[in-house]
């Protein structure tokens, strides 16, 4: 990831965003755990959603792409980083939380709720 985060990343946005790459490649290195420490934790999910956030930022996706950001980008990465914890052994990042309840994931807890929100 360290290798190819940059060029991952030119690939998949247009040129003219290309200058965002740099901060965002930054994000998407630290989204799949440490290297070192071989953990995984809420901490590291969060730089994958921020990295979604900066795809709103600068134009990549839109507002209209709101729900597929969710159901699918972060979807597909959840269920990759899910395999890294299981191959890879991968200890929970930090503390354990209440339960371990946030040991690997929690926004699937608070986007899922959120959407009990008025019903």
């Amino acid at each position: 990831m360290l290798q190819n985060a940059v060029s991952l990343l030119q690939e998949a946005i247009p040129e003219k965003l290309h200058r965002a790459v740099p901060e965002m490649a930054e994000y998407l290195v630290e989204s799949f755990g440490n290297s070192t420490r071989i953990d995984y934790g809420t901490g590291h999910e969060m730089a994958f959603a921020m990295l979604i956030c900066c795809l709103f930022k600068i134009g990549a996706l839109n507002s209209n792409e709101r729900q597929a950001a969710i159901f699918r980008i972060f979807n597909r990465y959840l269920e990759l980083v899910r395999k890294l914890q299981l191959v890879y052994r991968m200890e929970p990042a930090g503390s354990h939380g209440v339960w371990s309840l946030d040991d690997y994931q929690f926004l699937p807890f608070i986007w899922g709720s959120s959407q009990l929100i008025g019903k």
